[in-house]
């Protein structure tokens, strides 16, 4: 009977130390996972670069906002920067988390701080790139490119792909001049900021044409369709294809937290509450993996632009 005792009292003893262990054992995961969590910033800060009218830019990203929160447990925040360079210094300084950059304002950003291409948003799986184009008005006598000589000509950014470099190297190639030459061929050159401002100088007749990106001309309907010169817009050139611009994310972020965001973007496209935000985006075709040596054809251009870095960013 001692014996017996003796017995259940080691085992219940063993018992009790294996659950204490173990109970340690999940404390100390859950302490882990909360120490892998106390490692995320506050707030997510996703950056949106020029491209359309900013409280406009703002409302049509509202949803993509808040379907990240709800994926990452944690505030979203948009930050608008004033240009390109602006937003590459913001994510340098760390106040930026996250940006959808144009390709070549990525690979500056890329350059300047350390960030990563993750992702880009596309218009179906099929169509993974865009077009520059440059635009006139109908009445304006400009049938080529040959006739922008001495005319009043708009760009978007000095950085901006669909809105200076691309149709810049075209008009390189087409007319065989140097990159210098191309500027001082025309009129007046002004850098309006974004692409719709680019179109609206057009639309305005601020400006005999300007280099922008094609879709520029569907978004711009839905808050000036009504002008009297937008069924006006005449296309007298078009790029090569373009890759879409990449989001980014700071290398520095905790991988865990980077693996969330990749998968919340992919997950985007089978988010029925997101539909319309992705048509209105021209992302109906969601994000697909995108990497840095994706862009790789974006510095061939530049340098075969004559251009470095620093001449990017000043």
């Amino acid at each position: 009977m001692k014996k017996f005792l003796l017995l259940l009292l080691v085992s219940v003893f063993s018992i009790s130390l294996l659950v204490a262990c173990g109970g340690g054992n999940a404390s100390q995961s859950s302490s882990d996972e909360q120490a892998g969590n106390d490692e995320w910033p506050d707030k997510f800060v996703y950056g949106l670069l020029p491209g359309e009218d900013p409280t406009a830019m703002s409302n049509r990203w509202d949803p993509m906002r808040e379907y990240l929160e709800e994926r990452l447990g944690i505030e979203v925040e948009f930050f608008q920067g004033t240009d390109y360079t602006a937003m590459i210094e913001a994510m340098r300084a760390g106040h930026v988390h996250g940006a959808h950059f144009g390709p070549f304002a990525y690979v500056l950003a890329n350059e300047r701080a350390d960030i990563e291409a993750f992702s880009m948003g596309v218009k179906s799986i099929e169509e993974a790139t865009y077009n520059s184009i440059i635009v006139t008005l109908e009445d304006s006598g400009i049938e080529t490119v040959e006739d922008l000589e001495g005319k009043d000509f708009a760009w978007v950014d000095p950085t901006s792909a669909s809105g200076h470099m691309f149709p810049k190297a075209m008009l390189i190639e087409e007319l065989g001049m140097s990159s210098s030459e191309v500027d001082s061929w025309f009129g007046n050159v002004l850098f309006a900021g974004g692409h719709d401002a680019a179109l609206l100088s057009v639309l305005n007749g601020d400006v005999d044409a300007a280099g922008v990106a094609d879709f520029i001309i569907g978004n711009l309907k839905d808050t000036h369709g009504d002008h009297p010169n937008y069924n006006n817009i005449k296309i007298i050139a078009t790029t090569d294809d373009i890759p879409r611009g990449p989001d980014a994310y700071l290398s520095s972020l905790p991988e865990d937290l980077k693996e969330e965001i990749r998968e919340a973007f992919y997950d985007m496209v089978d988010q029925p509450e997101l539909s319309e935000f992705l048509e209105a985006a021209n992302f109906q075709g969601g994000w697909i993996p995108a990497t840095d040596e994706d862009f790789d054809i974006m510095r061939r251009t530049a340098e075969a632009l004559g251009m470095s870095p620093d001449d990017l960013l000043n």
